[in-house]
């Protein structure tokens, strides 16, 4: 799936999608309609062939082979079929993995997991709305897989490692002991902003650790940003923006022309 507008798409791509590798079919999009309205299309998609399980990847994600194995074989190992099974990752910039490798059984049980590297059951997606398409970016797969819980689905990740993975841009600010921390532009610390408030306003009532969670997240990175951060005081003026949008509802792509041409 390429979200990327058709000005500034490479054409390398489509010349590979041309040639069509290995059955590989490529969905273009004239414009950038968001991610999870991509993630939608990729859904329908499998729903249409018949497809019984998607695996979502983000394109900066570098997969082991075991991916796709490790994944099917929990999702296919239990008695109650999870709604999304998480892959294990390990991040470059820190040298942590998201889960730990020791345990009992092959995965953990999780509140949330990212969308990269997850194995999402097509059926039960499509039954309970698939992604929340004015979310548009940031936090979409943590809403999702909330409210899988809520209609009493599991969100599983596994313990084995699938994929190296980095959370935000190159140039984050690197701490004692918490390391280096997400770098992310003015434009996607909006959506960010905006979009943890939204879920946290939704789910605090049945989540309230998860939300609890999230919130101090927010308000500590706002704090780091403020002091630590290159090009602050934009995004200062962007957290801020998405704090307003998120009370007010304003949902959709970010409708603050500035925030926009600034990214």
């Amino acid at each position: 799936m390429d979200n990327t507008p058709e000005a500034y798409r490479d054409p390398r791509l489509m010349s590979l999608a041309e040639a069509n590798p290995a059955g590989v079919e490529l969905m273009a999009n004239p414009e950038n309609l968001g991610v999870a309205a991509a993630l939608n299309q990729g859904l329908a998609w499998a729903h249409h062939r018949g497809f019984l399980w998607l695996v979502t990847l983000d394109q900066d994600s570098h997969i082991y082979p075991n991916l796709v194995e490790t994944l099917t074989g929990i999702a296919l190992s239990l008695d109650k079929q999870p709604m999304v099974v998480g892959g294990n990752y390990l991040d470059p910039r820190n040298g942590r993995l998201a889960a730990n490798r020791e345990g009992v059984v092959p995965y953990e049980v999780r509140k949330t997991v990212i969308t990269s590297g997850s194995l999402v059951s097509v059926e039960a997606a499509i039954a309970i709305g698939g992604f929340r398409e004015d979310y548009f970016i940031d936090q979409l797969d943590h809403e999702f897989c909330l409210r899988a819980r809520r209609h009493g689905y599991q969100v599983l990740i596994s313990r084995k490692p699938v994929m190296d993975h980095s959370v935000g841009e190159e140039g984050g600010v690197r701490l004692p002991f918490l390391g280096t921390l997400p770098n992310h532009s003015p434009l996607r610390k909006y959506y960010i902003t905006r979009n943890s408030l939204v879920t946290i306003l939704e789910y605090w009532r049945e989540e309230p650790d998860w939300c609890a969670r999230r919130l101090i997240r927010l308000l500590l990175g706002f704090l780091l940003m403020g002091v630590l951060e290159q090009n602050r005081l934009d995004k200062i003026r962007a957290f801020l923006a998405g704090v307003r949008d998120a009370m007010d509802r304003q949902m959709g792509p970010c409708p603050h022309e500035r925030l926009r041409l600034r990214d």
